[in-house]
């Protein structure tokens, strides 16, 4: 019995093996950097989006003040 669990820890993956799995883990971590990445981006242009949004208001908010003070004047 204990020669069958010590020949058990000497098997070894085959050359192509190791190869099939460095493989797929390689393809695996670059499909969760792509997927990082995108996620990154879409984080990214909702903060410019509600960036522009924001300056958007604030010019709308100094147009209209500044239409009032003329309006007011006349």
């Amino acid at each position: 019995m204990k020669r069958k669990v010590v020949n058990a820890r000497k098997l070894r993956l085959s050359p192509n093996e190791e190869a099939f799995i460095l493989k797929e883990d390689y393809e695996r971590r670059r499909k969760l950097r792509l997927l990082q990445v995108r996620e990154q981006e879409r984080d990214i242009a909702l903060q410019i989006r509600e960036d522009i949004k924001q300056r958007r208001n604030q010019q709308f908010t100094r147009l209209a003040e500044e239409l009032r003070a003329e309006w007011e004047e006349s």
